[in-house]
């Protein structure tokens, strides 16, 4: 045996079996590396939106989308939901319950492209071009408070306080009005309208309503205010207003009397906020189901792969699946034997509903439900099988997606709070470990957002290469490698391939029998051994398939290094340690051991003089 290689990475960390047996491709341990593209890469660090909070804890948190496709970003914390509004949180509904969770939903209709926000306190509904108004949707004749999402046109909704087994349904929201102007939609023609300002009277007859199509006609010069639907209104003689679809505020520049016609809607008659139903519930009215086999609540609702609703409990979960007339349905248990810790805890993704499963608590798995192989019917499956979920906590933890990843933020053993996201590649099967506060999740334009688990902070996730200006606390553990044989060995040096930036380093160690790790190289990103003439510029955010950078970017550089090991002994295994020690982008894309020499078939010095034990273990022939 002359040379061994490690060519690519592709495994991530296997912490379940013994590092002798792990493939070489993959760690026995990390920490803020990734397994991405074929390398080992020092994972990026995040950047603050808007100011640090205080201490406490993100509670809901998404992106809402103008017409325009711009997006706002909507957080909750402590008694607030709050908009960023590039520059400052600011508060838009106040007085909820502290810490308590809400779900975000979009939904876009004729009427307008919605936000809508779901918890204890009530329904709020925000239209994304005036993110500083909002209607209390609330009404207990019409619907009720409770975790919630919006599915073709119909709400979903469960964690009732008085019924926690209960899972409701809305209206599914036709997007028209109905004779007698009893429906969704409800025209208005002639409205006066008597200045430069004012205020719609749609809004004095019914707090949750909002507005939408409106044109003003100013009767003096007759030039007609047309909507945008963005928040704004463009006469035809260039003059230009502002409408507030919530309130029913406007504004003009040009004086005078006129005219509005607009419509306006109510989503809590026949509408994703009206959940009534008849005495015999018709088609598209609202329902309700009861889940009460086992007595515990329903923690979390996701939509399968088959379009129906799954359940999932402490102990056991639902299907609910309703029919193309929606006047029949079939509600039933669908597994006893698995279950989810929080309400965060499960992610609907193409390829399934994946969630970690603690029915069992003293052994968490990461699973996916998802369609057996003919088709016919959905089936969980465990997925990484090789890493040990044992060794967090889940109580407080959320499952998403990210570009090729499943997210799962959690607690090491010991954490108070979140302080750890997995990224679990499905595709690959590798798992890597990075080490971040994060409680919520929110993707827009190929970027990751994290609500903080500690404080009342969001984060710019993955981005830059520095964690609030410090640099990435970090190290990789190879497996440890007996390279094809029980017989000692020793090596003369070992090669290094990769990219580095130029303030960059890392320190390389080598581990042998167990007998700890000793420093046995620096890999400098000014060393001579970089070659600065094949720059690679790169952005901030590198995490995704591709490389998402803007306008701040900076160069990377390819190394190939050969560090030569000085006095190496005998050995039966070997692992390597990487630690970066700056801030600045580095990956490793090869490894080779050179020179490897194989000797006796002898067990390793420190364990020699323990060769000839008694019968009862309790003495040594020496």
């Amino acid at each position: 045996m002359n040379n061994s290689e490690i060519q690519i990475f592709t495994k991530g960390v296997h912490n379940k079996i013994d590092p002798e047996i792990i493939p070489k491709e993959a760690s026995q341990d990390a920490k803020n590396w990734i397994t991405i593209d074929g390398t080992i890469r020092l994972v990026n660090g995040k950047e603050l939106v808007g100011a640090t909070g205080v201490i406490g804890k993100i509670s809901g948190q998404t992106f809402g989308y103008k017409v325009d496709g711009s997006t706002v970003h909507w957080r909750k914390i402590g008694t607030k939901i709050q908009y960023f509004d590039g520059t400052t949180w600011q508060d838009t509904v106040t007085g909820l319950t502290q810490d308590a969770d809400y779900t975000f939903s979009n939904y876009s209709s004729l009427a307008g492209t919605f936000t809508y926000a779901f918890g204890l306190d009530g329904i709020y509904k925000f239209h994304n071009a005036n993110p500083g108004s909002h209607c209390s949707m609330y009404d207990s004749s019409k619907n009720f408070k409770g975790h919630a999402f919006i599915d073709r046109g119909r709400t979903i909704l469960w964690n009732r306080t008085e019924d926690k087994t209960g899972l409701y349904g809305s209206w599914i929201d036709n997007q028209r009005g109905v004779s007698g102007g009893t429906g969704v939609y409800t025209s208005v023609s002639g409205e006066a309208t008597t200045s430069d300002s004012g205020t719609l009277a749609f809004k004095a007859s019914g707090a949750t309503r909002n507005c939408f199509g409106v044109t003003i006609t100013v009767t003096g010069s007759g030039q007609v205010f047309t909507d945008n639907y963005d928040g704004t209104l463009t006469g035809d003689s260039g003059d230009t207003g502002t409408i507030n679809y919530i309130t029913g505020d406007y504004t003009l520049t040009e004086s005078g009397v006129g005219t509005a016609d607009y419509q306006w809607e109510d989503s809590n008659i026949r509408g994703v906020t009206d959940f009534s139903k008849s005495a015999t519930r018709l088609a598209g009215e609202g329902f309700q189901f009861p889940q009460d086999e086992g007595g515990d609540a329903i923690i979390s609702v996701k939509i399968g792969q088959d379009g129906a609703y799954y359940s999932l409990k402490s102990y056991s979960s639902y299907k609910l699946a309703l029919d193309a007339t929606d006047t029949n349905a079939t509600n039933e248990v669908y597994r006893k034997e698995i279950g989810v810790p929080s309400l965060r805890s499960a992610v609907s993704t193409g390829k399934g509903i994946v969630f970690i499963n603690t029915s069992n608590p003293e052994k968490p798995e990461m699973t996916i439900l998802q369609k057996n192989i003919t088709g016919d019917n959905i089936e969980p499956v465990v997925l990484f099988p090789h890493f040990k979920f044992e060794n967090y906590t889940f109580d407080d933890c959320t499952v998403d997606t990210y570009d090729r990843y499943i997210l799962v933020s959690c607690k090491t053993a010991g954490a108070t709070s979140n302080d750890v996201i997995l990224l679990c590649d499905i595709a690959a099967g590798s798992v890597d470990i990075t080490n971040y506060f994060a409680r919520t999740f929110a993707r827009t334009g190929g970027l990751l957002y994290s609500g903080s688990s500690i404080t009342e902070s969001v984060y710019n996730l993955y981005s830059g290469f520095d964690n609030d200006g410090d640099s990435i606390d970090n190290y990789y553990e190879t497996n440890d490698e007996l390279f094809e044989t029980d017989r000692l060995k020793k090596i003369r040096k070992i090669r290094l391939r990769g990219k580095i930036a130029p303030d960059q380093s890392y320190k390389v160690y080598i581990n042998y029998d167990n007998q700890g790790y000793t420093h046995v190289g620096t890999v400098l990103g000014s060393g001579s051994y970089v070659d600065n003439s094949y720059p690679q510029s790169i952005g901030n955010n590198i995490i995704g398939s591709s490389q998402i950078g803007g306008s701040d970017v900076t160069n990377i550089y390819p190394y190939l290094v050969e560090i030569k090991l000085s006095k190496p002994p005998k050995f039966r295994k070997r692992s390597i340690k990487f630690v970066a020690q700056e801030i600045g982008y580095v990956d490793i894309s090869y490894v080779m051991d050179y020179d490897i020499r194989t000797f006796e078939h002898k067990i390793p010095n420190q364990y020699r003089q323990k060769q000839n034990v008694s019968l009862d273990g309790e003495s040594i022939d020496q």
